[in-house]
């Protein structure tokens, strides 16, 4: 497999690099893959219907972890409220679209202007639809990754569209893997990698990938291990309410928005204002969620332990 070309509206872009730099790998770069490959499988194999709930946050700690290797920094509860159209620093912002890119990338991981047209609206119009090889193994998904970030073909972004694009060709809907948080581990070794692929040399990256696919298995499973420490917590402070209430519900909506307001809240349950209030005074009340602060308009409410559960994950990569 070679790298592709990314074909633009103004003709073919002219990769950097020769086409067949798969041949330079070597044996040893394609034993570590291998291995990487199959951990890769098994932590998806640890995933179940039951674990559904999970993958949001998997997603969040991946977007969270890619925009910390782009520089931005903005903590989970942050980019929530600007995810939500709160006033939020630019960080927390850009930190926003990042997760959106990456919710994106899932839904549609050859769409690769798409994802970065969340990350930068109408930044590239030139760019046309761009063409990846289509396989999710590990070695092709990661030459293709330093291919876009090294190209270059969009003015902004490129590193965090790359970013989101590997994570959702490594990862399933059920288990994504948050990839970023394992580069993030050893960030110096990433970008040393991207200028090696650069010069020619392709080992470096995909071993780096394969590293940071081991990693980020590790930090993951530590997240899931929290994840359900707090369903079992949910589930027992929630002992009482009446099984059709439309508290339940929000339970469910909370997993994929644990920053929420009165504008998704009643969308999401169906429900008119005052009973979305009553939902979420029920989840205030049984400690799953906790008030952003004392404001009577633009009022939001967090949950703690899945935004904390996020930036864990970013600290445990830092730390490495």
């Amino acid at each position: 497999m070679g790298v592709l070309p990314f074909p633009v509206a103004s003709g073919p872009v002219v990769p950097l690099i020769p086409t067949d730099i798969a041949a330079t790998l070597e044996p040893s770069t394609l034993e570590v893959s291998g291995a990487a490959a199959a951990a890769l499988e098994e932590f998806r194999g640890e995933f179940g219907p039951d674990d559904a709930a999970f993958a949001a946050t998997l997603l969040r700690a991946e977007a969270a972890a890619s925009a910390r290797l782009g520089g931005l920094e903005a903590d989970a509860r942050e980019t929530g409220l600007a995810e939500r159209g709160f006033a939020a620093a630019a960080d927390a912002r850009a930190v926003a679209s990042v997760l959106a890119a990456t919710l994106h990338a899932f839904a549609r991981p050859g769409d690769v202007a798409g994802v970065h047209e969340v990350i930068d609206p109408g930044g590239d119009d030139a760019v046309d639809d761009l063409a990846l090889d289509g396989r999710t193994l590990l070695v092709p998904a990661a030459l293709d990754h330093a291919w876009l970030v090294t190209s270059r073909p969009f003015f902004l972004g490129n590193g965090r569209t790359a970013r989101a694009v590997l994570a959702a060709r490594l990862g399933t809907a059920l288990a994504p893997l948050p990839v970023s948080a394992g580069l993030l581990a050893d960030a110096a070794a990433y970008h040393d990698a991207l200028a090696s692929y650069r010069r020619g040399d392709a080992n470096p990256i995909v071993l780096v990938v394969a590293r940071a696919i081991h990693s980020a298995v590790e930090n993951a499973r530590h997240l899931v291990t929290v994840l359900a420490i707090t369903r079992e917590e949910w589930d027992h402070a929630m002992v009482g309410v009446r099984s059709h209430a439309s508290a339940r519900d929000l339970v469910g909506v909370v997993w994929s928005h644990p920053v929420i307001d009165a504008r998704l809240a009643v969308p999401e349950l169906g429900v008119t204002l005052a009973a979305a209030y009553t939902a979420i005074e029920t989840l205030v009340e049984r400690g799953i969620l906790v008030s952003r602060g004392p404001e009577r308009r633009n009022r939001a409410w967090l949950a703690p332990a899945l935004l904390g559960a996020v930036d864990a994950v970013v600290q445990r990569a830092v730390a490495d």
